[in-house]
């Protein structure tokens, strides 16, 4: 469990505070905290504030982050090394039409192995504008 604790911990601080996606350019801010470039710039220009401390800020305080660049580029790798692909119908199936659970933006059906054995499986459908996030840090927790 302390493994998973960590996990999520480590992949939130390479996210964005502002739109919680990984960040592709991070910067930090007078603020000392890293935002991604184009969203803390539309943020400042509209607000003039860092959105965490509600202090002044100004385009021209925003520094690169090199570190927390390399640790993104670094999880990105690693994560795609891991090549999760299994084909439904082929690799796993639902073992029942009827979802365990279902709301608006998620659907969880109980699945099982086809050909192997391997322990007990879910599959998620996720839809919406959030669905590449979400699904990235279910994977960064297998």
């Amino acid at each position: 469990m302390q493994t998973e604790t960590n996990s999520v911990t480590l992949l939130d601080s390479l996210r964005c505070p502002i739109t919680h996606e990984l960040f592709r350019d991070p910067v930090i801010g007078a603020d000392g905290h890293t935002y991604e470039r184009k969203n803390i710039t539309a943020w400042i220009q509209k607000h003039a504030t860092s959105p965490i401390t509600r202090e002044s800020m100004d385009l021209n305080s925003l520094r690169p982050n090199y570190v927390v660049k390399k640790m993104v580029d670094e999880f990105l790798s690693l994560s795609s090394q891991k090549k999760y692909h299994f084909h439904l119908d082929v690799d796993v199936c639902k073992t029942r039409e009827r979802p365990m659970f279902q709301s608006s933006s998620k659907t969880i059906y109980e699945a099982k192995w086809m050909l192997k054995h391997g322990p007990p499986i879910v599959l998620i459908k996720i839809d919406g504008a959030r669905a590449k996030c979400e699904a990235s840090f279910y994977v960064q927790l297998s």
